[in-house]
C-alpha cells in the first residue's frame, strides 16, 4: 500500500509541480499592471487618431476653401465660409467624432474658425479647429483606486488642429459667409 499512495503522490505532483503556486502568485501581482499598460496604450491609441481625424478635417476644409471660380470680371473662392464648414462638419461625423457627453460632435463659432489673410506668396487660408474634447476611456478611472476623488471634466481633453494653405484667389474678394 505505501508503493500505492507513492505512485499517487508522483501523479499528484506532476499535474501540480511545487512552483505552481509561485506562478499563480507572481500572475496575480504582475496581470493589473499588465492590464493597465494595455488600457494605456490603447487609450493613448485612441487620442492619437482622434488628433489625426481632426487634423485631416482641417485639411479637408482647406482644400475645399483655396479652390477658385473664374468669373468673367474677378477669381473669387467657389464655396462660402459655412460651406466650408459643413465640409469639416461632415468629415467629423463619418468619423464618429464625439463631443464631451457623447454625443455626436456638432461645431459651433468657437470650435471652428475659417480665416484667411495676405502675405507675400499671396491668399493665406487658415481652417482651425479648438477645444475638442475628447475623453479618456481607463486611465482617469485608474486614479480612483489610490483614493482620488474624480471631478467633473477630469476625463476630458481638449485637442486642437490647424491648416493654412495659399489660396487660388486674391483676398480682395473674401468669401461670403
Amino acid at each position: 500500500m505505501p508503493e500505492e499512495r507513492k505512485v499517487q503522490n508522483r501523479k499528484a505532483s506532476a499535474w501540480f509541480p511545487p512552483e505552481a503556486g509561485n506562478v499563480t502568485l507572481e500572475l496575480a501581482l504582475i496581470l493589473p499592471l499588465l492590464l493597465f499598460i494595455l488600457g494605456g496604450a490603447l487609450d493613448l491609441g485612441m487620442l492619437f487618431w482622434e488628433k489625426q481625424v481632426l487634423t485631416n478635417a482641417t485639411r479637408e476644409g482647406a482644400r475645399a476653401a483655396i479652390k477658385a471660380v473664374d468669373d468673367t470680371n474677378t477669381v473669387r473662392p467657389a464655396l462660402t465660409q459655412s460651406q466650408v464648414r459643413q465640409i469639416v462638419q461632415n468629415y467629423l461625423t463619418r468619423h464618429r467624432i464625439k463631443d464631451a457627453s457623447g454625443q455626436p460632435l456638432v461645431l459651433n463659432d468657437s470650435q471652428f474658425s475659417y480665416t484667411w489673410e495676405y502675405s507675400a506668396s499671396g491668399t493665406l487660408v487658415t481652417v482651425a479647429l479648438r477645444q475638442i474634447p475628447y475623453r479618456m476611456m481607463l486611465l482617469p478611472n485608474f486614479r480612483s483606486f489610490f483614493g482620488y476623488t474624480r471631478q467633473p471634466g477630469d476625463q476630458n481633453f481638449f485637442l486642437q488642429a490647424r491648416t493654412i494653405m495659399a489660396a487660388e484667389w486674391h483676398v480682395s474678394v473674401p468669401p461670403p459667409p
